[in-house]
């Protein structure tokens, strides 16, 4: 939530703006937004999986939102009219496009001029441990490799330079910011994290599985001997750059 509120309040969300989400996975981030666009306004709700719409499809009518559309983008190639936009949110997903660049272009296309772009994208490992500490065991042992720096993954942002360097290539030059926002992730046992890891990357979960049933449970006994777990609950710090700009 102090992502998300930071983000929307970014955008400066108005009764009857029209906003789109990209990378939406369930909506957690637009869902907050297209109810301070109400009356009047709209929220387009998008991702590239089908299976990650239908999701927030489902979510959506639970919770009672009328005011949002549901739309396949490539967040590269945006299928929206030029300057049709009041705001766009991203949370957590320009750094993982193969295009980022070209993401961010887009998006700066479909904005009305004077609209408002928000992301989000990680900072560094070291301040993300829920995420790095299991990955980084399986690299120490050889059965994954490092990521390289300009790759797209969790981290390819983590350098605020890298962030305002690319919202300036796309053309935004107006009130950027850049500020970090912390956090907790809890966890009610290291076994929930474990899983919620697996689930959060197939690479991490596909490398685990290639292994020996020994050897996994050997990689599940050093992260858990590094997170001093006592068989009660985890709590990690976590870090990510919020950053905004106008058209």
């Amino acid at each position: 939530m102090p992502v998300t509120a930071r983000m929307v309040d970014a955008i400066a969300p108005q009764p009857g703006h029209e906003v789109l989400e990209l990378a939406a996975g369930i909506g957690d981030t637009g869902f907050y937004a297209a109810e301070l666009i109400e009356p009047g306004g709209t929220l387009i709700c998008s991702d590239f999986s089908p299976e990650m719409l239908s999701a927030a499809q489902e979510r959506a009518k639970a919770i009672g939102l009328s005011n949002v559309r549901f739309k396949q983008i490539d967040g590269e190639s945006i299928d929206l009219d030029a300057g049709s936009l009041d705001g766009v949110l991203c949370r957590w997903g320009f750094m993982l496009m193969a295009d980022p660049s070209a993401a961010l272009r887009e998006s700066r296309r479909v904005l009305k001029p004077g609209g408002r772009l928000a992301l989000a994208a990680w900072t560094g490992p070291d301040e993300n441990l829920w995420s790095a500490l299991p990955a980084r065991e399986l690299v120490r042992r050889g059965h994954m490799e490092r990521p390289q720096p300009d790759d797209p993954g969790q981290f390819a942002w983590a350098a605020p330079e890298r962030i305002s360097a690319a919202l300036d290539d796309a053309g935004f030059v107006e009130d950027v910011e850049i500020v970090r926002v912390g956090f907790s992730l809890d966890y009610p046992s290291f076994d929930d994290w474990w899983a919620t890891q697996r689930d959060l990357s197939s690479g991490f979960s596909d490398a685990l599985d290639g292994l020996d049933p020994d050897e996994r449970e050997e990689v599940a006994a050093a992260v858990r001997a590094s997170v001093a777990d006592g068989g009660g609950a985890l709590a990690f710090e976590a870090a990510t750059w919020v950053a905004a700009a106008t058209a």
